[in-house]
């Protein structure tokens, strides 16, 4: 088992992977490099879903893995859920 709960899998990312479901209020140990943080989320994250480290303003290009995913169409608070409802691909024919 590891000791932590979400990990952000490049330096450029705003946003970390949830490896559990977790429960609005709950705080996550959030892995990024070699250090470990400390993160409350503000809504339910389910397993494999991706929430804010740092606070995303709307139209703000969002990475994961480095590489531009989407941009969020609405302000992103830190711990919040980022999805179909915040993220708008730029991949994605119909969006």
């Amino acid at each position: 088992m590891s000791n932590w709960d979400a990990i952000v899998l490049n330096q450029k990312d705003q946003i970390a992977t949830a490896l559990i479901n977790a429960s609005a209020g709950q705080t996550l140990r959030v892995k990024a490099g070699e250090s470990i943080s400390e993160i409350t989320v503000n809504e339910d994250i389910p397993l494999c879903h991706k929430f804010a480290v740092t606070k995303i303003a709307a139209g703000t290009a969002i990475n994961k893995y480095g590489e531009t995913i989407g941009a969020a169409s609405s302000d992103i608070e830190i711990g919040h859920h980022v999805h179909v409802h915040n993220l708008k691909s730029l991949r994605a024919i119909n969006n």
